[in-house]
């Protein structure tokens, strides 16, 4: 058997499940009187149930109420109809319910699970009688929804003799690696020990605050389907941020991992045992597990399948349906295959659907999908292509705008400088007439000037000196008057 364990730290305890079972007392021995009126309802109506397995009618396959020791039903008749709808099918959910609800929930496959694939050595004198599933009891506990797939309460017997020594090993199906789970389990194993000390307050008052009181060890276990390997820590302390020194103040403890893929078809055919079946058809991830499956071991299929009770054949055609959906098989004809289960065996079975040429309908999917993603990438493309012309759009409508605005402006200040240019025209003009008005009375002040003098009987030179020395003519300007107005020339 392949185990996957995890290398030990100077503070890590040793192997959880069997050192809790050294010393653990018989304090659960009180809880058989509450839980017998439980198990016997429970057996009543597992004999009841398994009378409706028939695998002879298309009942059994449109609507299998299946009927496993100590469960409930499932009512996969609702899901077809989905899954003929299309409304809220989903192949990958439908196969964990499957997978949790239906093989766990069946004390067989729960037994020789635990005894043979666990490799727990508390484990190794299991019986179907010494399983109990109260999973029931923790679906809605306290307002907390419990998602486990399973818990179990089980009964172990000794070297020495039975003894009343129970462990709840609590089982949680995974298909894909989730880094969280032993939080998650946490949760759950604190749930599960919360109900044990209300269930002793219950049956004893003050009994759990005795020194002696204990609670039950609680096993986790992850079943795990998925192909890829599991790359979680197994502990829980290693989920921790610890610091140095803080160590021995962190709660921790280390889950089982029994993977799927960890089995080759070959090693799953020496166990001989009906459980064997089901891993082998869990293990079916891709074509090329089928083909293996087909080639390999078909007549182990139809050997194991042949030999197993009416439970545990209805637990195989919950896989295989499950199976058959997945591979999109359409609704009708999966049930015809199924009706026929029991007449053409499994192996049969498994021979039909290897002509539906499963690669091809792989790749066709394949390239819808591929199709389909290019068209999206495609129409995202325009999409940033359109966007991209609308901005570029509104960038030039922007500076459009703006150029408008600034070609108005430009235009009145235009105008403003017309109106300027004007007025200083006008001023111009005002100036020039305004200085000619000066210059004609100068020169008529000059020629007066220049009279006076010349009636005083001057001379030229002694005109120019009279202007500039008793009228304050510049030299220009008295020689200019007298050019222009000097008579006797």
């Amino acid at each position: 058997m392949r185990r996957i364990s995890k290398g030990t730290d100077s503070y890590r305890r040793k192997e959880p499940a069997d050192e809790a079972v050294k010393g653990i007392s018989t304090s659960w021995e009180a809880t058989k009187e509450t839980d017998a009126a439980d198990e016997s309802a429970r057996d009543t109506d597992t004999t009841d149930k398994a009378a409706k397995v028939q695998h002879t009618s298309d009942k059994n396959v449109t609507a299998k109420d299946t009927v496993n020791n100590g469960t409930g039903t499932q009512d996969t008749e609702g899901k077809d109809a989905q899954a003929e709808t299309g409304s809220g099918y989903s192949p990958e959910t439908h196969t964990r319910d499957a997978n949790s609800r239906t093989i766990f929930h069946n004390r067989k496959l729960t037994c020789q699970f635990l005894r043979d694939y666990t490799g727990l050595s508390i484990f190794e004198n299991l019986q179907p009688e010494d399983i109990e599933d109260v999973t029931e009891r923790y679906q809605a506990f306290l307002g907390v929804p419990f998602e486990a797939d399973a818990v179990k309460k089980v009964r172990i017997r000794g070297r020495e003799g039975e003894s009343e020594v129970f462990v709840l090993p609590l089982v949680e199906h995974k298909t894909d690696v989730d880094y969280d789970v032993a939080m998650q389990l946490l949760r759950y194993m604190a749930v599960i020990w919360y109900d044990y000390k209300k269930r002793q307050e219950g049956l004893k008052k003050g009994s759990t605050s005795r020194k002696s009181f204990r609670y039950p060890p609680i096993i986790p276990i992850v079943y795990y389907e998925g192909q890829k390997n599991w790359t979680a820590d197994l502990h829980l302390s290693d989920r921790i941020n610890l610091q140095d020194g803080l160590e021995e103040y962190i709660p921790d403890f280390v889950y089982k991992l029994v993977r799927v893929h960890g089995y080759e078809n070959d090693d799953l055919k020496k166990r001989k045992n009906e459980m064997s079946l089901v891993m082998m058809i869990n293990r079916i991830q891709n074509p090329e597990d089928f083909a293996e499956l087909i080639n390999t071991s078909r007549d182990y299929v139809d050997e194991i399948y042949n030999g197993s009770a009416a439970d545990i054949k209805a637990v195989y055609q919950d896989i295989l349906w499950t199976l058959l959906r997945k591979m999109n098989v359409p609704v009708e004809e999966a049930r015809e295959k199924l009706a026929g289960l029991e007449e053409s065996g499994m192996g049969k079975l498994f021979a039909s659907m290897e002509k539906m040429d499963i690669q091809a309908e792989r790749r066709n999917t394949q390239l819808a999908r591929q199709e389909a993603e290019i068209a999206k990438k495609d129409a995202e493309a325009m999409k940033q292509k359109l966007e991209e012309v609308n901005r570029r759009l509104e960038k030039s409508d922007r500076r459009l705008e703006e150029s408008d605005r600034r070609l108005e402006e430009s235009d009145r200040r235009l105008e403003e400088s017309d109106r300027r240019l004007e007025e200083s025209d006008r001023r111009l003009k005002e100036s020039t007439r305004r200085l000619e008005e000066s210059d004609s009375r100068l020169d008529t002040i000059f020629g007066q000037l220049v009279s006076i003098c010349e009636s005083r009987d001057m001379s030229r030179n002694e005109t120019l000196v009279c202007l500039q020395e008793q009228y304050g003519l510049s030299e220009t300007e008295a020689v200019s008057a007298v050019e222009k107005f000097w008579k006797h020339k």
